[in-house]
């Protein structure tokens, strides 16, 4: 290893270890990871490396050959796919209308209700019984509801990031 030893390369190391242990204790005041996911501490600290990151390359003191640095003086122009959100809303419209025309409503009512019980209860394998529910047809959004009934929906809180 060429850079044992080297002062250098410790510093950084220990400056890494020392970011990663303050996130780790700021995890351990909020009262674990799960306690921090629902103040949505973590998605803010990510969001906001991500705009540091942003902020450097669009000032370019981050360089990134091809973006900010060396760049063609022509570039070719790319094909941008036009999507019709109208069209593809009305054809997964009309989809979802077949799909629950044709599926058996006894066999997914059933799936459905099995997995709100085991929401409930806490008891069975909820995994199972959603892929379950997905063999006889039941949509996401009809699996999703299912445990919503129980447990509510989840809504991320909403931090906008400044200072960059």
């Amino acid at each position: 290893d060429p850079w044992a030893g080297s002062f250098y390369v410790e510093s950084l190391t220990h400056a890494l270890a020392q970011k990663a242990w303050e996130h780790i204790q700021e995890v351990e005041k909020l009262g674990g990871m799960a306690k921090a996911i629902e103040t949505g501490v973590p998605k803010l600290r990510i969001e906001e490396a991500a705009a540091r990151t942003q902020a450097r390359i669009d000032s370019g003191i981050q360089k990134i050959i091809g973006v900010n640095e060396y760049r063609l003086e022509k570039e070719d122009p790319i094909d941008i796919l036009e999507v019709d959100n109208t069209e593809v809303l009305r054809q997964q419209v009309e989809r979802l209308k077949k799909l629950r025309a044709e599926r058996d409503g006894t066999a997914v009512r059933q799936a459905l209700e099995a997995i709100t019980k085991c929401v409930e209860t806490k008891e069975g394998n909820l995994l199972e019984l959603a892929v379950e529910a997905a063999r006889v047809r039941a949509t996401l959004g009809e699996i999703s509801d299912a445990c919503e009934k129980v447990v509510g929906r989840y809504n991320a809180i909403i931090r906008t990031i400044s200072g960059v």
